[in-house]
């Protein structure tokens, strides 16, 4: 099963994000919720979670992370 999170990025850096999910092969499913306010969901295997948190905290003071769901 796929859990999810939502977090908000600098809306400038959608794209940057998405790009570096994607190098990841079968890491994330990203999603785009609200493109204006930077709003995106991840969905990703419930077993590599500690991934994606590790891979989102290498990158949260680059691209203004911060989680929507907590």
């Amino acid at each position: 099963s796929l859990a999810s999170i939502r977090v908000r990025i600098a809306p400038e850096q959608i794209y940057f994000l998405k790009f570096i999910l994607e190098a990841y092969d079968n890491l994330t499913i990203m999603s785009t919720v609200d493109r204006l306010e930077g709003v995106v969901e991840l969905k990703y295997p419930v077993e590599l979670e500690q991934e994606i948190n590790e891979v989102l905290r290498s990158m949260a003071q680059r691209i203004g992370l911060e989680n929507c769901d907590s």
